[in-house]
């Protein structure tokens, strides 16, 4: 579990309930990657949301753009909550990289119990795509 103080910190989840984050913090795993990993796959299954806690990600598109996601709380793996469940993008850690990760199982069992909480979240993952739209559509010049 990680610690709520820690995960309320988190800019994704700046508005969301300390009763609500207390029920993420027990489905929340930290995970650690190496700078050159592997993160996702564009087009493979989506298994997890991530928030990144710490260091770089490049994002890189099957269109041929890329956008670095170096942000404290940017979120990444969108794609579990939306279907078809597949990346739109493959992600590959720039630096060493820590990320808060909420695997599908568990996040779409507290959305279950907790509406409230999944609506407030797909909004934010909404904003995410809309922001994240032009590099996913677009095709580099």
């Amino acid at each position: 579990m990680v610690e709520v103080s820690e995960l309320a910190q988190s800019p994704f989840l700046q508005d969301i309930p300390e009763s609500d984050i207390h029920q993420l913090a027990r489905i929340a795993v930290i995970t650690n990657f190496h700078e050159g990993a592997l993160l996702f796959q564009a087009n493979h299954p989506a298994r997890s949301l991530i928030l990144l806690k710490s260091g770089a990600v490049l994002l890189c598109f099957p269109n041929g753009r890329a956008l670095v996601v170096r942000q404290s709380g940017q979120a990444l793996g969108w794609s579990s909550l939306v279907s078809p469940l597949h990346y739109t993008a493959t992600g590959i850690c720039l630096t060493d990289s820590v990320f808060y990760e909420f695997r599908n199982a568990e996040l779409f069992e507290l959305f279950r119990m907790n509406t409230a909480l999944a609506s407030r979240i797909m909004v934010k993952i909404e904003a995410v795509m809309q922001e994240r739209k032009p590099y996913r559509t677009r095709k580099a010049a």
